[in-house]
């Protein structure tokens, strides 16, 4: 399936839909007040000054135009009074942004963090390459399908490079995780790593023809001594197995306890990595069970999960200094909200 532009930003941190609903950064000029791309929908008011940001507007204009992908998404998902709380919030939102956004961008602006015309042009190229866009016209073509025009892509990249440069000094570079913070992480919230034991078997079924018991036990001992010899596993199935309903699988399969017969799961956790089981014999037939690895642990150990704790951990404390350091960026800024997110004009009828 392809990627939508949507998806593409979302992943890389660029979403202006995003940006709505979750509060993400970017999206939007640098600096100063951006112009509309065309005419916008249902005859909406442009050029009202919404807020004043130190001595930058934030125009009735930037939000519609930045706010149709989210708005066109909400109409399509809700109706009624759902619709228009999440319409709601979300003015109230891309507002909030907006000046966060603004403020950061004049952070970057004066202190020279501003990327280049080459550095801009790189990050729109990824984005064609990730959405398979050959030339302009069908990466135009891609993000008129998502409301979005090249410009505003360029203005947003821009402004997220900017943005970026800005918190990898600001907060990134501030945060120190040590070892004793993982391992405490861990100890405290074991029930997030619980999980259920499995096994990953490879299986052999030589079935038991009427009066053959015997017959089909000697076949399936020489099967499991050929395994246990070295011999490859793929050829010794094809050689021994059941064909019957059609060519036998070879493939490793992972089995949770619970899922096989009694005997079968005894075999499959029974053995260590790379043993053989003793020969099953069930209804089916005689069974081969060779056992690829086995993780009986009901709690993952600290080694395989120690990179997700850490990479949650610093999300946290970037989000808890972000958020700060944002609070106090407005504190000393001057900010006058010239218009609430509930006058802010999308027509609820003409998205």
């Amino acid at each position: 399936m392809r990627r939508t532009v949507r998806g593409v930003w979302r992943g890389a941190g660029l979403t202006l839909a995003a940006a709505l609903l979750t509060g993400t950064l970017p999206a939007q000029a640098a600096s100063g007040a951006s112009q509309p791309a065309g005419p916008p929908a249902g005859g909406m008011v442009l050029d009202r000054v919404v807020a004043v940001v130190n001595d930058e507007a934030v125009t009735l204009s930037e939000i519609q135009e930045e706010g149709q992908p989210v708005v066109r998404r909400i109409f399509q998902d809700f109706v009624g009074e759902e619709r228009e709380r999440r319409l709601e919030d979300a003015q109230k939102r891309l507002l909030d942004d907006l000046i966060d956004r603004r403020l950061m961008s004049q952070v970057a602006k004066r202190e020279g963090m501003l990327p280049s015309a080459a550095e801009i042009a790189g990050a729109i190229e990824e984005l064609k390459r990730n959405n398979n866009a050959t030339d302009d016209a069908q990466f135009r073509a891609l993000l008129r399908a998502e409301g979005l025009t090249l410009e505003q892509v360029r203005r947003t990249v821009e402004e997220r490079l900017a943005i970026g440069r800005l918190l990898a000094r600001q907060i990134r570079s501030t945060i120190i995780l040590n070892e004793d913070e993982l391992v405490q992480s861990y100890q405290s919230h074991q029930e997030k790593y619980k999980r259920e034991p499995l096994a990953v078997i490879r299986h052999i079924l030589i079935p038991v023809p009427p009066g053959g018991d015997e017959a089909a036990r000697t076949r399936a001992e020489e099967a499991r001594a050929k395994i246990q010899a070295g011999a490859d596993f793929a050829e010794v199935a094809r050689q021994y197995a059941d064909s019957t309903s059609g060519a036998p699988s070879t493939e490793p399969m992972t089995v949770h306890r619970g899922e096989l017969a009694p005997e079968i799961e005894a075999a499959a956790f029974g053995q260590p990595p790379g043993g053989v089981s003793p020969l099953v014999r069930t209804e089916a037939g005689w069974h081969v069970i060779k056992v690829e690895r086995v993780q009986t642990e009901s709690v993952a150990s600290y080694a395989e999960v120690r990179d997700s704790i850490r990479d949650q951990l610093f999300q946290e404390k970037f989000e808890a200094k972000r958020k700060d350091w944002l609070a106090s960026l407005r504190a000393r800024a001057f900010i006058q909200v010239l218009m609430q997110a509930e006058d802010l004009g999308v027509d609820a009828k003409k998205p």
